[in-house]
């Protein structure tokens, strides 16, 4: 059996194997009246291996830099070897999850920097809304900014901790 890891943004459970680890390492993206066109450039060590593309439809492809090192064929092996929520991974939720990595990652360092902290809206498993909010340091100031977060049906608001996310609700009333 493989060794995996979870992802810290997401549900994604990747094989922790070092040469398998793969991560988005740039991003650029435009919104769409039909969604998000992007391109997302993913490395694995120190190897540029290719870019994940989206041409805003809800589809995307990976796009390999050098078929001989790292082909279509190993980026499917790595897609195999992922869980999504415990089930197998399907490539569209890979795509996502890498990128959603890469983009949560930046928010909470940029977040870090202003001494704020980290909301996120999340539905399906993805990350749907980043907000930048003031670094709780009470449940008081939990409650407070989780009153001033909207939240769609279905949809839940949860906060980084710093070492993981927790959900941010409501108080209940007395």
């Amino acid at each position: 059996m493989h060794r995996t890891i979870n992802l810290l943004h997401s549900p994604l459970t990747i094989p922790a194997d070092e040469d398998q680890h793969l991560r988005v390492i740039f991003y650029e993206h435009l919104e769409l009246s039909t969604g998000v066109a992007f391109r997302a450039h993913v490395q694995r060590g120190e190897q540029h291996l290719g870019v994940i593309e989206s041409c805003g439809t809800g589809e995307s492809r990976f796009h390999p830099s050098d078929m001989e090192s790292f082909g279509l064929r190993d980026f499917d092996a790595f897609v195999a070897a992922c869980l999504f929520k415990g089930e197998p991974a399907t490539e569209h939720q890979v795509h996502e999850a890498l990128v959603d990595e890469f983009e949560i990652s930046l928010a909470i360092g940029a977040a870090n920097e202003q001494g704020r902290a980290v909301a996120r809206e999340v539905a399906n498993g993805f990350s749907i809304t980043l907000a930048t909010v003031q670094k709780p340091r009470n449940q008081y100031q939990r409650a407070q900014i989780a009153d001033q977060l909207v939240t769609e049906p279905g949809q839940t608001w949860e906060l980084w901790t710093g070492f993981r996310w927790e959900p941010l609700s409501r108080p209940q009333p007395v």
